[in-house]
C-alpha cells in the first residue's frame, strides 16, 4: 500500500503542486485532529489557500467549534507545520 500512496503523491505533487498535496493530507487528517465524537457532527468539504471548511451538524456543535479552533489550529500546526491549515470556517 505505501507503494501506491507514495505513486499517487507524486502524481498529485505533479500536477497541482506540494501545497496542495499538504493541503489534501490536512483535509484527510481531520478525523484525527478533531477526535471522534466532532468527526461525526462535523465534516471537512475542503482545503482551499490555507482555509479548511467545514460543515457541521447543528448551531450547537457550531458553537463548540468555533470555541475549540484555536486548539484545533494548534493540532494542525502540530501536525503540518505552521501556516497550513490558518483558519476553520464553518458552515
Amino acid at each position: 500500500m505505501k507503494k501506491i500512496t507514495s505513486a499517487i503523491d507524486r502524481i498529485v505533487m505533479r500536477i497541482a503542486g506540494k501545497h496542495a498535496l499538504e493541503e489534501y493530507r490536512a483535509y484527510k487528517s481531520w478525523n484525527a485532529i478533531v477526535g471522534d465524537v466532532i468527526a461525526k457532527v462535523a465534516v471537512p468539504l475542503r482545503v482551499q489557500n490555507g482555509i479548511i471548511y467545514v460543515s457541521v451538524k447543528n448551531s450547537t456543535w457550531r458553537q463548540e467549534l468555533l470555541m475549540q479552533k484555536p486548539l484545533i489550529l494548534k493540532k494542525y500546526a502540530a501536525e503540518f507545520g505552521p501556516g497550513l491549515i490558518q483558519d476553520i470556517r464553518l458552515k
